[in-house]
């Protein structure tokens, strides 16, 4: 247990640190709402298109479906941590920009507490922004004459997690999330001698919940299916503005605003056969009731479709240590959640990757590529990036409840 407690102190610190920087993307369009929202940087399915409803592991920590905890082998504590460093390309009508960005993505721990109930505490970003632009535009009264504007915007949010599992029956297992979201989001201005700031603070708590039903069918066949729930929060935000011209400094304090979590819904399943695992999963996410503040960008509600494979050669640790590893590929297609200048289109993302076995653990590592497109050279993103998980497991009980 040594081990486990060393890893969860120094990781839980460095993974406070960096996610209270939240310095996860370079979009310009972060800007917008929430910030750009953070899916397929963490976790050990990150290879297999990020499939969660419907999967089930005696390693895996699975929070996406808060039910999926209860495959975990029953006398192991685990401690996970993730990593990702990825190169962004953006365009549109308006021009292009390349960056380069990767930090700790995310934190987790878990283990079964009694029978019947397994249990799991975890940071994860749900939310970033990071930019920065300049824009040239005409001095007005004053022919050929320009002035420049400078916007940088940084932050985002972050979630920290309880997650609960019940065991029902044999076969059926509920779950939820409990949820605390928070965070900052910086956004400046500036031209000349003359800096505004604009800070958003917001904190709430949250609660997302999941079902799934697992059956052997055969002595090397197996079946789970499950659902997920998360309902529309409201997330207050506290508003100031920092005003600074020249060595003068103002600060005011606006209206609070409001802005909106998406209600969402999926289905999903898995199907393991032999040394193949198959996953499909269908999520609705209602992104419209999210708040633009800009004329030229809307929310809109986003369908996604996840597809992932894995293959185990093996399995058994007197085997080489080839047949031990597995072998991941997955797809990811969706509708974006943004609407620019009245345009839509899709996005999508592949990924291959393996599990590597180690002393009491595993690293999974994934290589994607993510696309997103619009309809009229209005906005293109394309992003090529590395994830790593790794997952540490110490037996945690001497026998078996």
């Amino acid at each position: 247990m040594k081990a486990i407690k060393y890893i969860f102190s120094s990781l839980l610190l460095t993974a406070t640190a960096a996610n209270a920087q939240n310095i996860m993307t370079s979009s310009p369009y972060s800007m917008f709402g929430i910030g750009e929202i953070v899916t397929g940087l963490y976790g050990s399915n990150s290879a297999m298109g990020g499939v969660s409803t419907g999967m089930r592991h005696s390693s895996l920590i699975n929070t996406e479906n808060p039910a999926g905890l209860s495959g975990l082998d029953t006398c192991r504590l685990f401690a996970e941590t993730s990593a990702f460093a990825k190169s962004e390309s953006y365009k549109s009508k308006s021009g292009s920009s390349d960056a380069f960005s990767g930090n700790v993505s995310a934190f987790a721990l878990a283990g079964r507490i009694i029978p019947r109930w397994y249990m799991a505490a975890g940071l994860t970003p749900y939310s970033s922004v990071g930019y920065y632009f300049q824009s040239t535009q005409p001095l007005e009264g004053s022919p050929n004459s320009y002035y420049t504007s400078t916007f940088e915007g940084y932050g985002g949010l972050s979630k920290v997690y309880l997650t609960n599992a019940f065991m029902l029956s044999k076969h059926l297992t509920v779950g939820v999330n409990l949820n605390y979201i928070f965070g900052n989001i910086k956004a400046s201005e500036n031209q000349g001698s003359m800096t505004v700031e604009n800070k958003m603070y917001t904190n709430a708590f949250y609660a997302d919940f999941g079902i799934q039903y697992h059956r052997n069918i055969a002595k090397d066949k197996s079946i789970t299916l499950g659902v997920v729930y998360g309902y529309k929060q409201r997330l207050k935000m506290d508003n100031s503005t920092i005003i600074t011209n020249g060595n003068v400094e103002t600060e005011e304090s606006d209206k609070s605003s409001s802005q909106y979590l998406p209600q969402y819904m999926g289905i999903g399943g898995s199907l393991v056969y032999r040394k193949w695992t198959y996953a499909l999963d269908y999520k609705f996410q209602q992104y419209s009731s999210m708040i633009s503040n800009d004329s030229r960008v809307k929310f809109k509600d986003a369908h996604e479709v996840r597809a992932g494979v894995s293959y185990f050669p093996n399995g058994y640790s007197s085997g080489s240590y080839w047949k031990r590893m597995s072998y991941k590929a997955g797809l990811d297609v969706s509708t974006p959640y943004m609407n620019i200048s009245g345009q839509s289109g899709l996005s999508w993302r592949a990924s291959l990757g393996f599990g590597l076995p180690v002393s009491n653990g595993q690293i999974n590592a994934a290589l994607f590529y993510d696309r997103t497109k619009l309809k009229n050279n209005t906005y293109q993103k394309d992003v090529i990036g590395i994830t790593v998980t790794y997952t540490l497991s110490e037996l945690f009980y001497k026998i078996k409840l």
